[in-house]
């Protein structure tokens, strides 16, 4: 594979990527039960720099939002930054295995509801500033929970498990390559 069609694979995964964060988003679908966790994990397996697959991650979530609404600033970068937690986790995955990937995505999924669910509590007049009201955020956002768990399982087997059907028939797609 030459180096120019390399870079058009990568450009053309990323596309997509940031495509299935909008439609995912833009289609009738449960309470956070969305890809956003699912292609940041991805793309830190992908792509050979994290800030790729954050720019991924954070296009799609703006595309989106400029379709849907932007809401309070405080939330929006709280949840930008929760999608972005896999990342954190390259070293971790190693070669990835599917129980290091779904484990991966569950502890995101808790991630994005502790600090999220903090970010209401902290940046809305929603809930009292004391402790029962961060209780109170958290327990509101326990159906949500649920969801995000979900979504992000789902997501991540989707991504992973076309990516590996899609290498097995096609010679030459790019390998994941680690900086």
């Amino acid at each position: 594979m030459t180096l120019n069609s390399q870079y058009k694979t990568l450009l053309g995964v990323a596309f997509a990527l940031i495509a299935l964060c909008v439609v995912a988003r833009l289609l009738p679908h449960p309470p956070n039960f969305a890809p956003a966790t699912a292609v940041a994990l991805f793309g830190c397996v992908f792509f050979s720099r994290r800030w790729h697959a954050a720019a991924v991650v954070v296009l799609g979530m703006i595309v989106g939002d400029w379709f849907i609404g932007f809401y309070d600033t405080g939330i929006l970068l709280t949840v930008y930054a929760s999608m972005l937690l896999p990342l954190a986790a390259r070293h971790f995955l190693g070669k990835p295995t599917a129980l290091r990937l779904g484990a991966v995505a569950v502890l995101a999924g808790f991630g994005f509801y502790l600090t999220t669910n903090a970010a209401v509590w902290f940046f809305t007049n929603a809930y009292p500033p004391n402790l029962d009201g961060l209780a109170a955020s958290y327990i509101a956002g326990l159906p949500f929970l649920k969801w995000t768990l979900l979504g992000n399982v789902f997501y991540t087997g989707v991504l992973f498990g076309t990516y590996g059907i899609v290498r097995r028939g096609v010679a030459g797609i790019a390998q994941p390559v680690r900086a």
